[in-house]
């Protein structure tokens, strides 16, 4: 898989690099600044399951 094909996840600076090479970064709703400004979609917090909220969201998007 080419990293422009890829789908990340991050909240923090040391995610920084990885939003950089990746082609979908996603921002945690917790995420510092940084993160969210750079990401291609904010989803909610780590405590509220924002990851499986995002995935789903992208699943629905894909087969639609």
């Amino acid at each position: 898989m080419r990293p422009e094909n890829a789908m990340v996840f991050g909240d923090d600076y040391n995610d920084l690099g990885l939003f950089q090479m990746c082609g979908f970064p996603i921002a945690m709703g917790n995420a510092i600044i940084e993160l969210k400004d750079r990401a291609a979609h904010v989803t909610d917090s780590n405590d509220n399951d924002g990851v499986a909220i995002a995935l789903e969201r992208m699943v629905g998007v894909i087969t639609s």
